[in-house]
């Protein structure tokens, strides 16, 4: 009969646990990736529950705070549930709904990242907690299952796992907080990013920006002076640097690199009746510029990009010449 018990409450774990894994392994990494946001922009990781759920928020804080896989430097984080004069004294003063909001209230700031740990989506004390860091500017995330109960409404993501049992649900959230862990673990042990590939590549997005936008406005004037043709090929200039202003972000975003504001950058004067010899003039430019970045150190990923926009590059200095373009 034991052993019939045991064996009944495993496999139902491992549905539990197969179920989870085709239903929401994109919102665990993607998670994974909010959190090695949140500490390599300097922010802190917050953690709360309640009963086993409180134990679970101990017990990954200390994963990141230690170790969890890899010897790799302190990562910031703390669990609401352990300050028991935090605890008694906000429970005593203003009611145990308070005990996790008064400590958001005081230790969190913009960019931090709130986990909250629940089997039932309805505590109250962690719906206070997710509102009043909503307030101070924290992104939450919530372990839930059931139906995720009011608790899934009130967060940025809400990780509910597909059962009803509150044993499993406990289960399978300590063992999302393990493979979250281990991403982020991952993640940094790999090399940040040569400093000097990451300034060439801001340099070329600076530039295509200030391309797009000279483009527009050439495309603009064409069709003030009604000329439908170069309307049409300057538009088109603009939707090929848009697309390579596009992958150097993207590029930039896979490096884990928080990529500079763009709104500084102004579309460079406009030349006068005699247009294509300052049209070429800036492609000539643009190819060098690549030219001069695939000169330098990049990755292999990073080198690809960069060769198939210089390709593109060339192809439109190519085609220069009369009302030139290509077709």
């Amino acid at each position: 009969m034991n052993q019939q018990r045991i064996t009944r409450h495993l496999s139902e774990l491992a549905r539990v646990a197969e179920a989870t894994a085709t239903h929401l392994s994109d919102e665990v990494a993607a998670v994974a990736d909010l959190t090695l946001r949140t500490l390599r922009r300097g922010g802190t990781l917050y953690f709360c529950g309640n009963g086993g759920s409180a134990a679970d928020s101990q017990h990954l804080a200390a994963e990141y705070v230690v170790r969890f896989a890899r010897d790799r430097r302190a990562l910031p984080a703390l669990a609401l549930t352990v300050d028991t004069s935090a605890l008694t004294a906000a429970a005593n003063d203003f009611g145990f709904d308070e005990i996790f909001a008064r400590q958001v209230a005081a230790l969190g700031r913009p960019g931090d990242l709130l986990f909250l740990h629940s089997t039932s989506g309805r505590s109250a004390n962690l719906l206070r907690a997710a509102e009043v860091a909503r307030q101070a500017g924290l992104q939450t995330v919530a372990l839930l299952a059931r139906d995720g109960g009011p608790l899934k409404e009130r967060v940025d993501v809400a990780l509910v796992v597909p059962t009803e049992v509150t044993a499993h649900a406990q289960e399978i959230h300590i063992a999302l907080g393990h493979a979250i862990c281990d991403l982020v673990d991952e993640a940094w042990s790999t090399p940040a990013p040569d400093p000097a590939m990451v300034a060439a590549l801001e340099s070329l997005r600076r530039m295509e920006k200030a391309q797009t936008l000279w483009y527009r406005a050439l495309a603009s004037r064409a069709e003030d002076e009604d000329d439908a043709v170069l309307s049409e090929r300057f538009n088109g200039l603009h939707a090929d640097e848009q697309h390579h202003l596009s992958r150097i972000t993207a590029r930039l975003l896979e490096l884990e690199v928080e990529t500079a504001e763009l709104r500084s950058v102004a579309a460079p004067p406009l030349p006068g009746d005699d247009w294509a010899p300052a049209v070429r003039e800036r492609e000539q430019a643009e190819v060098a510029a690549y030219e001069a970045a695939l000169e330098g150190p990049l990755d292999a990923e990073t080198r690809a990009v960069l060769v198939e926009i210089l390709e593109s590059e060339r192809h439109h200095l190519a085609q220069l010449g009369g009302k030139w373009m290509p077709a």
